[in-house]
């Protein structure tokens, strides 16, 4: 047995609300769901599980830049699960992003690629104790964790909305923003500048891209390990570096 997080906390309840089944029911079915294996999601067993799906399930759809968008919505489950097992970040007084936002009444926050947000939410949620109007949008593929994370907006009081990435359209109309947040994301895309351009394009002068653009080892789903070009991109757009390869401050 061990403490749920605060996200493991809202998932049980969102899935006995979807379900029409007690909390506890759904707790039940969780906690017999992760001690299916080794340290749960978060352990090297669950990870060599999804490893096997992705080969296993080739057969129907692959990480090619023709399918990629049909390859995330197929493991959807799998990535579900695995993100469930991320710890709930802890934003002290002192962190940096939350001291530069803080100080502006309001703040659009943009989180790109979002999976199940729990930087952007616990951060927009400290913003508004903090008396700053901040609301969130997020972006990605449309699967289950769509309607899981809209659910959470509601019961956690932060205006939330969700932009489709689709196969037709990968970028959506994105609304100007403080903050982008890009992490775990750059590497999964095909034309990973193409995307910083965008994110350039609607971030305020003075505004933070949080991401992370060191190199990655190549695995399934990790279709641009490489991103020495983004880097140069980002010195070329002249981001100032707070912390390397993960913290950017446009210039104004």
């Amino acid at each position: 047995m061990f403490n749920l997080t605060v996200t493991q906390k809202l998932f049980c309840e969102w899935n006995a609300e979807r379900l029409n089944i007690s909390l506890d029911e759904s707790h039940r079915r969780f906690m017999e769901s992760w001690n299916s294996m080794r340290n749960g999601y978060a352990g090297a067993e669950y990870r060599r599980f999804c490893v096997t799906s992705y080969k296993l399930y080739q057969v129907f759809v692959d990480d090619n830049e023709k399918e990629i968008f049909d390859c995330y919505q197929f493991h959807a489950h799998l990535q579900f699960l695995r993100m469930l097992s991320y710890k709930d970040p802890e934003l002290d007084q002192n962190h940096e992003v939350l001291q530069i936002l803080k100080k502006r009444d309001e703040a659009v926050i943009l989180d790109f690629g979002c999976g199940l947000a729990q930087y952007s939410r616990i951060l927009a949620t400290r913003l508004r104790e903090e008396k700053c109007d901040a609301r969130l949008v997020l972006t990605d593929i449309p699967t289950m964790r769509k309607s899981f994370l809209l659910w959470v907006g509601e019961k956690l009081s932060v205006p939330i909305s969700f932009l489709d990435c689709t196969q037709s359209k990968p970028i959506p109309d994105l609304p100007f923003c403080d903050a982008c947040i890009a992490t775990d994301v750059l590497e999964h895309l095909y034309e990973p500048i193409t995307y910083l351009d965008a994110f350039n394009h609607i971030l305020a002068p003075g505004g933070l891209l949080i991401t992370d653009v060191s190199d990655h080892k190549r695995e399934f789903m990790h279709i641009s390990p490489n991103l020495e070009k983004v880097r140069s991109h980002l010195s070329c757009l002249g981001y100032k570096e707070i912390h390397t390869n993960r913290l950017f401050q446009k210039p104004i």
